[in-house]
């Protein structure tokens, strides 16, 4: 839907005619005493430099934005002079507590400052110096097929909400974006890893794609964060914590290293932001009990593909002779019960007191066995 500005500025004389003036020499100045507040901001660490953090002050701080946010529909900046007409930007998010996490500067800060490149700060030449065998090989291109399909989901959650967040939210505003960036780095490096080592990519997963959907478009940004942010990077950290035990390669090993920070940092966050979900809306909780309910078989659906459970079996194993894939089935079943066990008992951490007895996922887990 366009929005269309109130005039056509090229139609405008007067706009014309008073930068001609500004041109000559006649400023106005309007702007020189803006009613705002004025501050220095300095940093509380020389070594870390400026944060979000050390300009937590006055009006421009964020621990003053209050949880229902009325006065503020535009683009401004927090704690600017507003005047004029400013456009309505339709915010849907307007309330802190949908959105907020406590330690959520905190993740910023350090979402730049652990930046990685995955052009040069993967050792990419170690594959051809110990090629892997074949059928390895072959695992890691379809895992590292599988975890492409997670990681666009990743970054496309954060980007389908974020202009939907009132602007006054703006540190959490930059998380989404660098949230976007890990995601979009991820994706590259995954990418990376299937088609360096030759055998290409593999196939598609239909019950993971089935179930990303599903907690992609959840109705309400709190119920999309606990899946993607908690449920889905919880249980990605999981595999990339595996993979990096039982990695084939130095390239794999390190590859995980750094998927593993990523991951961390978004399962903090979500985790937070569910927290300070349920401490401001205590009366969210049943909703969002009844929200897992309906949507946690898509843990299921992401550990069941044969397109994620296969490769891990084969790598955690070492190969496919038989008593390769006997102690890789083993391994992936141990990774199995531990990525349920953290993810529930994230959810009771953050607020969702007895989830651990009411989920049906522990009980369809057990009743997976490792057959001889």
């Amino acid at each position: 839907m366009a929005f269309y500005a109130d005039k056509d500025y090229t139609q405008d004389q007067e706009v014309l005619e008073k930068m001609n003036q500004v041109m000559a020499g006649n400023l106005g100045l309007g702007w020189y005493d803006a009613r705002t507040e004025k501050i220095k901001g300095r940093p509380r660490d020389l070594r870390r430099g400026l944060t979000y953090q050390d300009l937590d002050i006055g009006s421009y701080g964020y621990s003053k934005i209050p949880e229902y946010i009325r006065g503020s529909q535009s683009m401004v900046a927090r704690g600017s002079e507003k005047v004029g007409k400013l456009p309505d930007m339709g915010y849907l998010l307007n309330r802190k507590s949908d959105v907020w996490s406590d330690n959520v500067t905190t993740l910023y800060e350090e979402a730049k400052s652990r930046r990685w490149a995955p052009a040069v700060d993967v050792p990419w030449t170690e594959l051809d110096k110990k090629p892997l065998p074949h059928e390895l090989e072959a695992a890691c291109a379809q895992l590292y097929t599988f975890l492409q399909e997670c990681a666009l989901v990743s970054l496309d959650f954060p980007s389908r909400w974020v202009p939907l967040v009132n602007q006054d939210l703006i540190e959490l505003k930059s998380f989404m974006c660098a949230q976007m960036l890990d995601g979009s780095r991820l994706l590259e490096a995954f990418r990376k890893r299937a088609l360096y080592g030759g055998a290409g990519l593999g196939r598609a997963s239909v019950s993971a794609e089935q179930g990303l959907k599903e907690w992609l478009w959840a109705d309400t940004y709190p119920q999309g964060s606990v899946s993607i942010n908690l449920s889905l990077a919880g249980l990605l950290l999981a595999v990339y914590r595996h993979v990096a035990a039982f990695a084939p390669s130095r390239v794999d090993r390190k590859l995980m290293g750094y998927a593993m920070q990523d991951a961390a940092r978004q399962v903090s966050y979500g985790l937070g932001a569910l927290r300070y979900h349920l401490q401001h809306q205590p009366a969210q909780a049943a909703a969002m009990n009844q929200y897992l309910d309906d949507t946690e078989h898509v843990i299921l659906a992401l550990l069941g593909s044969p397109e994620l459970l296969e490769p891990l079996i084969i790598i955690s194993g070492g190969g496919l002779e038989r008593e390769q894939v006997k102690a890789g089935r083993l391994a992936t079943a141990k990774l199995i019960r531990l990525a349920v066990r953290e993810y529930l008992e994230r959810l009771e951490a953050a607020g969702l007191s007895g989830r651990s007895a009411s989920s049906r996922i522990p009980r369809v887990v057990e009743r997976i066995e490792v057959q001889a």
